[in-house]
């Protein structure tokens, strides 16, 4: 279970997924990842789009994450009966908003998750409803995303909502909240990363972060974060066909 893998602290590395498209699911459940994340929150995917990618990723053993627009109620709900293994909040910068999302991603009598009746998730049905609220419990992945400097202020706060599975952090918004917009190596960003890493590490719960390159994953890895996303199918796609295009003009204009 990919939860229990989180909570050993194992290293994971996932990608996001911005394009909708099953065929894409497929290459990325294939390419040697150990996780998805599936993006609501930016990019065209949307709610009919995931009735194809989750099944390709499940298929395939591949844990698959999905970043909500939001912490609403009914958006979680569909997302989780179509069986994905964890929801990710983004800009959760107050106790609420954490509790709203454990709310909306648990099962009384952690949260107030409402019971739909037959869906992936339960096998349409197969799992009875008293069988699948203590499985669900126990495997969904409610994931909460700290990256402003309200949430950092509200940390204290925040770190008290139980039912939090792992914290993630994302140093983009987070160095634009401080002004230093897309500065990975500012001092005012790691200072603040490390802030937030020493309060979540008191608390043992696992620590999240977008890795924006090798180096910047050793670093943050070492200092105690375990799960990182590394890259975009589309940023991928392109860098990839851009690098080989480039090469090729290159070896035949080249005048060897």
């Amino acid at each position: 279970m990919f939860k229990e893998t989180l909570q050993k602290g194992s290293t994971v590395f996932g990608i996001w997924q911005r394009i909708p498209s099953s065929a894409v699911s497929e290459i990325l459940s294939v390419a040697g990842v150990d996780f998805a994340a599936v993006d609501m929150e930016h990019g065209p995917i949307d709610i009919s789009d995931l009735r194809t990618i989750v099944p390709v990723f499940k298929s395939n053993s591949i844990p698959v994450l999905l970043r909500i627009p939001s912490a609403h109620l009914s958006l979680i709900a569909k997302a989780l009966d179509l069986d994905v293994d964890g929801i990710i909040v983004p800009q959760v910068s107050t106790a609420a908003e954490a509790e709203a999302a454990v709310a909306a991603s648990k099962f009384s009598p952690i949260g107030k998750r409402g019971i739909g009746g037959p869906c992936a998730a339960d096998h349409y049905g197969d799992i009875s409803a008293e069988k699948f609220t203590d499985i669900a419990n126990d495997r969904v992945v409610t994931i909460v995303q700290i990256e402003n400097q309200q949430a950092v202020g509200n940390l204290d706060e925040i770190l008290e909502v139980t039912g939090i599975d792992l914290f993630y952090i994302g140093p983009f918004d987070l160095s634009q909240s401080l002004g230093i917009t897309g500065q990975m190596d500012h001092p005012l960003l790691i200072e603040t990363i490390q802030f937030v890493i020493d309060k979540l590490i008191t608390k043992g719960i696992p620590i999240g972060m977008h890795g924006v390159n090798g180096e910047f994953i050793k670093y943050w890895r070492n200092r105690g974060a375990s799960l990182f996303t590394y890259g975009m199918d589309n940023a991928f796609l392109k860098n990839s066909v851009r690098s080989a295009f480039e090469s090729l003009s290159s070896n035949i204009n080249s005048t060897d």
